[in-house]
């Protein structure tokens, strides 16, 4: 029997160890930040039954982000409870938890009760294509901060959306697409409007307008748990279908928010 010098069975125990392959390291699951609009003293609009949007948008908030999860994304929310988020925080929120996409939850309200269906906003950085709806959702916001600091911090938000405006128009168009598809609700298109909710997200960002509160039907409608699934669904279902069609690119991360 020949005996090897132990340095010669190190050695070729060292080079079996190398040749292993090694399991390859688990990629990163794409987050999204959810934001369930209004919350705590802001009700929002109030359906002709007394549902209030905060409550509505909570409900389906929670509900996209357990859809989410389940189809492999990272959902977090801005709020999971019946708390205030000023709207010039919400989306600093999501650049500080490295979100690669924001979508803002909302319900629309009109004086005519017939009004129906959903449509989803993207960034207008000039007047936009609907002053009331924007009148409404950046009611209570109040002024920017004036500080020196802010003032610099503001113009370097609006840049850094103005670089996803057209990643932005992409969710915005495949998750109305899915909505309309999934959950069955009148498509009333894509638009562009100067939200401030919107303003400073350092990745693709859309406001939705699920349906109208004020319509009873629609209101009968989001308070039913069938049909808050089905616009989870539909959602998840656009930003699957978003990531599709760019390949999963995060373009989010060139802006150098925390990843």
């Amino acid at each position: 029997m020949i005996r090897l010098p132990s340095i010669l069975l190190a050695t070729f125990s060292l080079l079996a160890w190398a040749q292993t392959p090694k399991p390859a390291a688990p990629s990163p699951r794409l987050k999204v930040m959810v934001d369930p609009g209004h919350g705590g003293d802001d009700g929002g609009a109030k359906g002709p039954k007394g549902l209030k949007e905060k409550t509505a948008a909570l409900e389906i908030g929670q509900a996209v982000a357990a859809r989410l999860e389940a189809a492999g994304f990272q959902a977090l929310l801005t709020r999971d409870d019946d708390t205030f988020i000023p709207l010039w925080d919400r989306a600093r929120v999501a650049n500080a938890q490295g979100a690669d996409l924001f979508i803002s939850l909302h319900l629309n309200a009109a004086r005519a009760k017939a009004a129906r269906g959903s449509e989803v906003f993207f960034l207008s950085l000039g007047k936009g294509d609907d002053e009331d709806v924007v009148a409404v959702e950046n009611a209570g916001a109040g002024a920017a901060p004036a500080s020196a600091e802010s003032v610099v911090a503001s113009i370097l938000d609006d840049l850094a959306q103005k670089a996803f405006l057209q990643d932005s128009e992409r969710l915005a168009v495949a998750v109305q697409g899915q909505l309309n598809r999934l959950a069955g609700i009148k498509e009333r298109g894509v638009k562009q409007a100067p939200f401030i909710v919107l303003r400073g997200a350092a990745m693709p960002a859309v406001l939705v307008e699920v349906a109208f509160i004020s319509n009873p039907k629609e209101e009968e409608k989001l308070k039913d748990a069938a049909f808050r699934a089905k616009v989870a669904e539909a959602i998840t279902q656009g930003v699957r279908r978003y990531f599709a069609e760019t390949n999963g690119s995060v373009r989010r991360r060139m802006v150098g928010a925390p990843g």
